[in-house]
């Protein structure tokens, strides 16, 4: 049995509250930090409220979300929008990390101000990834390895030039024409005031996450996020998330033989036994009797 963990965790307010298993470097809201993962199990379950850059400076994980797999080995690089994702570790492997947390406010000033300075190019299809790959370029690993010194320096930089490190790795990376996507996604935010609900929710049904987490992500107050959610769904919250987390774990039974355990889990059930009951208050079935009865058929 593959050992996973249920609690999902707010990777970015737990490395802001433990300074002493990560490394920090701040400047208002903005957030450098190094660290060597603690992950104890083998899937851990995690979000962001807020959007994030990760360099791998050793060892790997594999990232899954619904529809993308990264697989984050030495070198590696993402941006990430606020929302959730799995994190696989394998056995004895180490993870070492730099991370990045830059909220929206902050790239749209920066997108502002350096909009004339960036290759920009005519509007085009925007990247639907929750995870966007990026291309790292002799220029960005340098200053990737130059800011480890940071963290052990004593006193520490000042805000200035911790706000002049942020600005120095967007434009490295932006000014990459092999980022055109980043950069596209990042225009497209600059000149939107919020992200389309439906592509918020698409994207994280299967974390279980509060209505507050899921406002947050989606920059609405909790009051507007649910006004919104029904006059789009014409349901509640609660009820079209346990919907789509059925119907997934039902295409995983079908196209997959995990066990049912990893399908729940990966779903957003943190119990197997509630899994399995309102399992089969939807298809009549058992999750096994459903996979045996549906084996190879379309749901």
């Amino acid at each position: 049995m593959v050992k996973t963990a249920q609690m999902i965790i707010d990777l970015h307010k737990t490395i802001q509250e433990h300074p002493e298993y990560f490394r920090q470097l701040k400047c208002g809201n903005l957030l450098f930090t190094q660290y060597d993962c603690p992950q104890e199990a083998i899937n851990q379950r995690l979000f962001s409220d807020c959007n994030y850059i990760a360099y791998v400076l050793s060892g790997k994980r594999i990232f899954h979300l619904p529809g993308e797999k990264h697989i984050m080995t030495e070198g590696k690089c993402v941006f990430a929008k606020k929302g959730g994702w799995i994190a696989e570790k394998e056995p004895a492997e180490g993870w070492c990390v730099l991370v990045f947390f830059i909220p929206d406010e902050y790239l749209k000033s920066f997108i502002t101000e350096y909009r004339p300075n960036l290759p920009i190019k005519k509007a085009g299809s925007l990247p639907n990834e929750q995870m966007i790959d990026l291309d790292i370029n002799t220029t960005s690993q340098s200053f990737f390895y130059s800011m480890l010194p940071y963290f052990v320096q004593d006193p520490p930089p000042p805000d200035s030039l911790v706000e002049l490190k942020f600005r120095e790795l967007l434009f490295n990376l932006l000014i990459n024409p092999l980022n055109e996507g980043l950069l596209s996604w990042l225009c497209y935010t600059a000149d939107c005031q919020k992200q389309p609900l439906p592509n918020v929710m698409e994207a994280n049904y299967t974390y279980n996450l509060s209505l507050a987490d899921y406002a947050k992500i989606a920059g609405r107050s909790i009051a507007s996020f649910k006004r919104e959610f029904s006059t789009l769904y014409k349901t509640s919250p609660g009820k079209w998330l346990l919907q789509k987390r059925l119907e997934y774990a039902g295409m995983l039974l079908n196209n997959s033989a995990r066990p049912v355990n990893e399908i729940a889990f990966e779903s957003g059930f943190e119990n197997i036994t509630h899994f399995n009951r309102v399992f089969k208050q939807k298809f009549g079935a058992s999750p096994l009797q459903f996979r045996q009865q549906t084996s190879g058929q379309t749901i």
